[in-house]
């Protein structure tokens, strides 16, 4: 093989470790501090009453296919009614956030999952453009999100 493609090769391979993927990480960040830092919180562990912790309560989700769409759609679709979390209850209404872009919102939820949920699952651009035409009312990613739980449950 030749120095140059050697190289190349070399450069590719980096381009698949963290050293690359910091942009996106970065942007995410961003974009987290932008539009969802006020709810959520610095930190992730959001507002009593208002906006749940994002610590940790993805993990598991985003291990199942369904669970990768229900975050999905709570970008797109925003979300509303009551839920359950490891510290209460939450009722209100997670705005959409359809309009940022696909890669804006796989930024957003690629950050919390690394950055809050030790996870190494990135979401795709191409999942977001997929579910804009399937776009669910916020009440029915409720009960979605109760269908991954109840999914993760029986495992």
């Amino acid at each position: 093989m030749s120095k140059r493609l050697l190289l190349l090769a070399t450069a590719v391979a980096l381009c698949s470790t963290s050293i690359c993927a910091q942009p996106r990480d970065v942007a995410g960040a961003e974009l987290f501090g932008k539009h969802c830092v006020a709810c959520h919180q610095t930190d992730g562990e959001g507002i009593p009453g208002l906006a749940p912790p994002l610590v940790g309560a993805l993990k598991k989700i985003v291990e199942v296919d369904l669970g990768r769409t229900y975050i999905a759609h709570v970008l797109v679709s925003g979300m509303a009614g009551t839920i359950k979390t490891r510290v209460g209850k939450f009722t209100g209404v997670m705005p959409s956030q359809a309009a940022l872009s696909d890669h804006e919102l796989a930024a957003i939820a690629s950050y919390v999952l690394s950055t809050f949920n030790e996870s190494q699952v990135a979401l795709k651009p191409e999942g977001f453009a997929a579910l804009r035409s399937k776009a669910l009312p916020p009440g029915e990613v409720r009960k979605l999100r109760e269908q991954v739980l109840a999914q993760i449950d029986g495992q």
